[in-house]
């Protein structure tokens, strides 16, 4: 019972990490920083965001920021 708990407990520290540890880069934004430089609306934004996931052109990725999971966009 020991090994599966100390499986569990490894699993979830090994996910925390992932979120954590990254640090954001230079070349990245938020979708909040879109929608002040673009000036149009959230859902919008993230529309046409998406979009260009989904066509390649831009990568997104989660982190924490301020204890909340937030995708941040760049070129690959």
């Amino acid at each position: 019972m020991k090994t599966k708990t100390e499986k569990a407990l490894s699993a979830l520290e090994f996910a925390i990490s992932q979120c954590a540890t990254h640090e954001r880069m230079d070349d990245e934004f938020t979708l909040a920083e879109y929608v002040v430089k673009t000036r149009i609306n959230r859902s919008t934004a993230q529309q046409h965001l998406d979009r260009l996931v989904g066509e390649g052109l831009l990568t997104k990725r989660k982190i924490a920021i301020d204890s909340h999971l937030t995708n941040l966009y760049r070129k690959p």
